[in-house]
């Protein structure tokens, strides 16, 4: 049984998945694990794979989700990413975040891409 934590989590990862693919994205894997954590998404656009973290939240009141994305955080997608570029022999890739949130104005989502937004080689 899934937490409301989880689920939200697990629901946003649907959407993000989703949103990829209407921007061309091909989704390679979604929950990659090994010993050193989790990717969300591996996607491939064009020649280049896309390594992507998704953060959402149901309330903003602990602020964008993306703030969640801090050192310890970078540090550890560090490792389960250079884990996974040796095993597969990847040179060309991206970190990207995207990030799902309620917009209070419009009663709808707002999800913000940001691509190539961490700098962790």
């Amino acid at each position: 049984m899934l937490s409301p934590t989880q689920n939200i989590g697990s629901w946003g990862e649907k959407v993000a998945a989703w949103y990829l693919k209407k921007q061309g994205c091909l989704i390679i894997k979604t929950h990659f694990t090994n010993r050193f954590g989790e990717i969300d998404i591996i996607a491939k656009q064009n020649d280049e794979f896309v390594f992507v973290e998704v953060k959402t939240r149901s309330k903003l009141k602990h602020g964008l989700p993306e703030q969640a994305v801090d050192y310890r955080k970078q540090k550890r997608l560090k490792k389960v990413i250079s884990a996974y570029l040796s095993l597969n022999q990847i040179e060309k890739f991206r970190i990207d975040i995207i990030s799902i949130s309620p917009n209070t104005s419009s009663k709808k989502l707002t999800i913000r891409h940001h691509k190539a937004v961490l700098n962790i080689f």
